[in-house]
């Protein structure tokens, strides 16, 4: 049996509806040869907050198809506080587009403005409880 991808309600959602904000503390575990935090740790704490962000939109488990675009902009270090800001882009038929914007700042600096460290852009797609892929709501104009 096929699963019919054009069966479900497509109401529209509006970008803010799928905003995650996800913040963590780095550590000495998560630091590479070179003392700066591993692009790894960078790159799932993205995806988790991706993935958040694309599940809110759909209303359910969305998986990730791609990581369309990933920029590294400035070193972290252990200590900073890395903020992963994501908001839905794009929404199709059973896919979506999430950017994905990080932040680091000293966990107790209150005067330094936070540092861009990384942008990502991911594509995933809703899947139902059979794996398969779902209809998902409209992206309202922002």
């Amino acid at each position: 049996m096929t699963a019919d991808i054009t069966a479900g309600p497509r109401a529209h959602k509006a970008p803010a509806d799928s905003r995650v904000t996800l913040a963590h503390i780095m550590s000495e575990h998560d630091t590479n040869l070179y003392g700066t935090i591993h692009g790894g740790v960078v790159m799932k704490l993205i995806d988790d907050a991706a993935a958040a962000s694309a599940g809110r939109h759909a209303d359910g488990p969305a998986v990730t198809v791609s990581v369309d675009r990933m920029t590294f902009l400035a070193p972290a270090r252990a200590g900073d506080l890395l903020t992963v800001h994501a908001l839905l882009e794009r929404a199709g038929r059973t896919s979506m587009t999430v950017a994905v914007r990080v932040t680091a700042e000293r966990w107790n600096a209150t005067t330094t403005p936070p540092t861009e460290v990384a942008t990502a852009r991911l594509s995933f797609v809703a899947i139902d409880s059979e794996g398969r892929p779902r209809p998902v709501p409209g992206l309202l104009e922002s």
